[in-house]
């Protein structure tokens, strides 16, 4: 505890209720032609409503630049921060969220989500979004009960990588790929397409892919180089790569590849190709073992070179640890049919998952 008197008020100033000072707001509040619904979600940077589009009488997902720890909304509705040391932090967490709008804005692609419009008002900044149903990868793999079959999570990796690819060819890495960001969209024929969720952690990369990174990790789904340094983190294509090969371990296996940084002092990561042997063809899962190389070098460092790998219909030999544990007898084969079968009931029981879907949008 510290001894400046004016550092303990600040503290119980922190620690103290602030009646009447809501954080999200009411409904029936607007801002600008935007006329607020409910909240649908309030994460620890932004809040997320319905809101009706006045002039276009549409609905709408609204996303408000709320730092929940940083800012209070004042009875007049205008947003500041709580104290006055916190301005630097909350400024530069709104000129982010700006820049996200307008990357965001920027884009016009069905699996990336689209901004219709971004502005700054009442000491704070919003962007006005599709409202979309439907629910997230994570619980889509959840529900489905068993794992999905080849053909369906080829279909998946290729939708997934032609979203990445636009963000790449605009020099920027999504950072943030995993089953809890990719939204299955309720109502797309002949099943639910995929939307890449949460770009807060998309940086726009200017002159080569090396440039340096502010470091956002999300456990087994994060390279090492996202746990290095700002001054040494050096990331591109192929940290998008890593993240893509993580989410479709996890879903061939049924659990993440862990904690990369982990791996890289000691490699205890069952690979796909042994983990679930029987289940999918060799080739696919040696593909999803090369794109969870530890180090970034020896990675495929393009979403071309992995696909490649994805597409091969031969597998490499086994390295000798793999070729051990190959060894043991398999793990009883799922047939396609049935993942197909059951990807097919799930997709009846894709129809309202808008509480999950607004949690991945305000982190």
């Amino acid at each position: 505890m510290t001894d400046d008197p004016r550092e303990r008020a600040e503290q119980r100033t922190l620690l103290m209720p602030r009646a009447g000072h809501g954080l999200d707001l009411a409904p029936g509040q607007r801002r600008q032609e935007f006329l607020i619904e409910r909240t649908l979600g309030v994460g620890g940077y932004s809040i997320v409503y319905l809101a009706h589009d006045t002039r276009l009488d549409r609905l709408v997902a609204l996303k408000e630049y709320m730092p929940t720890m940083l800012a209070v909304r004042e009875t007049t509705g205008l947003v500041t921060p709580q104290l006055p040391r916190f301005e630097p932090l909350f400024d530069k967490g709104l000129v982010g969220f700006m820049n996200e709008a307008k990357l965001l804005g920027s884009f016009d692609h069905p699996g990336l989500v689209k901004v219709h419009r971004f502005w700054a008002e009442a000491g704070t900044a919003y962007m006005a979004m599709p409202y979309y149903e439907g629910t997230t990868l994570k619980r889509w793999l959840a529900d489905l009960g068993v794992r999905p079959a080849e053909p369906w999570l080829r279909e998946l990796a290729a939708q997934l990588m032609q979203s990445l690819q636009v963000l790449h060819t605009a020099r920027c890495v999504h950072r943030n790929v995993s089953p809890d960001n990719v939204l299955m969209l309720a109502g797309s024929e002949p099943s639910p397409r995929p939307v890449l969720l949460d770009f807060s952690a998309a940086r726009r990369v200017i002159g080569d892919a090396t440039q340096t990174l502010t470091a956002i990790l999300k456990s087994g789904y994060s390279p090492v180089e996202q746990y290095e340094a700002e001054h040494t983190g050096r990331q591109g294509p192929w940290t998008d790569v890593y993240s893509l090969a993580a989410l479709l371990y996890t879903a061939v296996v049924g659990r993440s590849p862990g904690s990369s940084i982990a791996r890289l002092m000691q490699d205890d990561l069952e690979p796909a190709r042994v983990a679930a042997r029987g289940q999918y063809s060799d080739a696919f899962l040696a593909a999803i073992d090369a794109g969870l190389t530890v180090r970034p070098e020896m990675r495929p460092q393009s979403l071309r070179a992995f696909a490649q790998l994805l597409d091969a219909t031969v597998a490499p030999p086994l390295a000798g640890p793999q070729r051990a544990a190959a060894a043991l007898p398999a793990k009883p084969a799922l047939s396609p049919a049935m993942g197909m079968a059951a990807a097919g009931l799930a997709a009846v029981a894709v129809v309202l998952g808008v509480a999950a879907v607004a949690w991945a949008l305000v982190r």
